[in-house]
């Protein structure tokens, strides 16, 4: 493959640049993936991308390329379908409620699987959190597998998901920014199409990007303008929340105002840190009906039941989402 000429192509800028078809797409991550690209040249690749973005053939056709090299998970037997929580990104400025949304749909009996890094030199990462509130962190699929039959419950690093996937991910360390990889790992799916893939944006024009991959290429799926990166409702201001299925696009949840939510008449009780022990601490006791869950994150937790299934609607689902059906 000529590097150098598709960097020509790539690397003219936003204005100027030439997208990818979506084969040759394909072939060069998946080149990107194997090694098998020069540490020059994928620089240049991964920066050049960055700079321009994916269009959406060469977001299909990167998916493709990861797809195959991820490592495959069965999905549990006489459940509904899995919830997949790609937990990239960490929390910097408050509590990380993403392990709540985990523990809260294991409680409804939906089988939960968390995937994403467990250290982040400037972040405090789900992982930590999740092992601070006592479940184990697996580095296979194999044993992911088995915690999810166990506890309906797990969490699987990135490389015990694709160890490919995770050295790309590995070298936002040398170039000091994120690259495609870290879009595409919150695409990433062992159980092949048979998930709920929840998948959170940061920047608003993704949303379209993201919106128009999930409509074409029919994964079922919700979307939503993530916290801090996480795929989770702010618990300040509830976000838009978009069910995809079969080649549709659904709006289960529409924005809400934080005035909205500052007019309610129950307050919004939240963690006095956002350190692992101090939002662990916090989870227990929401759990333990010591506070109440936030409104944003009962909304997104319905989304969730309706979306694998658990659930018929909305309605049952808002009507069901505080009270816990399946207890480990």
């Amino acid at each position: 493959m000529d590097y150098t000429a598709i960097i020509k192509e790539i690397g003219r800028g936003i204005k100027g640049a030439t997208d990818l078809d979506e084969a040759t797409a394909y072939a060069l991550y998946a080149e990107m993936l194997d090694g098998r690209v020069p540490d020059f040249e994928l620089g240049a690749l991964l920066i050049a991308f960055r700079i321009k973005g994916e269009s959406e053939a060469e977001m299909r056709g990167f998916y493709r390329a990861l797809q195959e090299r991820i490592h495959p998970i069965a999905r549990p037997v006489g459940r509904p379908l899995p919830v997949l929580l790609p937990a990239y990104n960490g929390a910097r400025k408050q509590a990380n409620l993403l392990p709540l949304l985990a523990l809260l749909l294991q409680r409804q009996g939906v089988p939960v699987l968390v995937h994403g890094v467990t250290h982040d030199p400037k972040r405090v990462t789900a992982a930590q959190t999740l092992a601070a509130l006592g479940v184990p962190i697996c580095t296979s699929a194999a044993e992911a597998q088995a915690r999810l039959g166990e506890t309906g419950l797990a969490f699987i690093t990135a490389r015990g998901l694709s160890e490919r996937m995770d050295d790309q991910l590995a070298l936002r360390w040398r170039l000091g920014v994120r690259s495609s990889t870290h879009t595409l790992a919150k695409l990433a799916d062992p159980f092949g199409g048979e998930s709920v893939r929840v998948v959170s944006v940061t920047h608003p024009p993704y949303l379209d990007k993201m919106a128009s991959f999930m409509r074409s290429s029919g994964a079922r799926g919700l979307l939503l303008r993530g916290t801090e990166g996480e795929p989770y409702a702010n618990p300040r201001r509830c976000p838009r929340i978009v069910f995809f299925h079969d080649g549709q696009a659904e709006v289960l949840v529409e924005q809400e105002e934080s005035e909205t939510l500052k007019n309610r008449c129950e307050p919004l009780q939240l963690a006095d840190g956002f350190d692992a022990q101090t939002t662990a601490l916090w989870t227990r006791r929401v759990l333990a009906g010591e506070i109440p869950v936030p409104a944003p994150l009962l909304k997104q937790l319905a989304c969730c039941l309706v979306a694998a299934g658990a659930a018929a609607d909305m309605l049952t689902a808002l009507a069901t989402s505080g009270r816990p059906q399946f207890t480990q």
